[in-house]
């Protein structure tokens, strides 16, 4: 018996659950009630445990460690709390997307941010409304789902311009109408966060993008 005990205390760290391990997360905010705001963050089955981030509009948030999942957030800047899941094993790094609702509470929406996928000169794209949008951009036609977001590089040359041509468009009684339109520069030392949400006064679809410098890649060690 002392032998097997042994051998159970020995084997015990494999065999018990690992924690998945912490993500690190940037917030940023296009609209907030002020120019910043200070976010409690706490995971549900510890309120003890208390993560303080701030927030400023139009700029990102310095890297956090947030472990994996379901987070109450309360702010003084937001009448109600919030919450979000974040999930484990998906990615190591997430943006916190932080948007005002018409209560007065926020939406915090997790994307992952995966620097392995999102590239210079790439676009991110996100669905942040409850709605389909069609968007065409230069001669790529997509539909992103509510909640969904996806990549949009660079398209070869030659581009007319220098510049590339943007559409988005929604559905109102069956018809798809234009709700935006532009021009996007050619961008391929930077990346873009462009983030399509609801109007927190009116609910119709409103654009925002950030430029944003991919990180460069951890130095590996021996």
């Amino acid at each position: 018996m002392p032998r097997f005990l042994s051998l159970l205390a020995l084997l015990s760290p494999w065999l018990m659950p690992q924690a998945a391990p912490a993500a690190s997360v940037r917030t940023l905010a296009f609209d907030l009630p002020g120019d910043k705001a200070s976010l409690n963050f706490h995971i549900e089955a510890a309120p003890e445990k208390i993560v303080k981030l701030e927030v400023q509009v139009n700029q990102f948030g310095a890297p956090a460690a947030l472990a994996p999942g379901n987070y109450i957030v309360e702010s003084s800047s937001f009448k109600l709390p919030s919450s979000f899941i974040l999930p484990a094993n998906s990615s190591s790094s997430y943006l916190l997307l932080i948007l005002p609702k018409s209560d007065g509470g926020c939406l915090i929406l997790p994307v992952a941010d995966d620097s392995n996928h999102f590239k210079k000169g790439d676009r991110f794209v996100i669905n942040a409304t409850v709605e389909d949008l069609a968007i065409r951009i230069h001669t790529q036609k997509y539909l992103l789902k509510p909640g969904r977001s996806a990549y949009y590089q660079l398209p070869p040359p030659p581009v007319p311009d220098n510049r590339i041509e943007v559409e988005m468009l929604r559905q109102i009684t069956g018809r798809w109408l234009a709700f935006n339109s532009t021009y996007w520069p050619l961008s391929p030392n930077s990346r873009s966060i462009v983030l399509i949400y609801p109007d927190p006064n009116t609910g119709r679809p409103r654009v925002r993008s950030l430029a944003d410098r991919p990180r460069p890649p951890a130095a590996k060690t021996e």
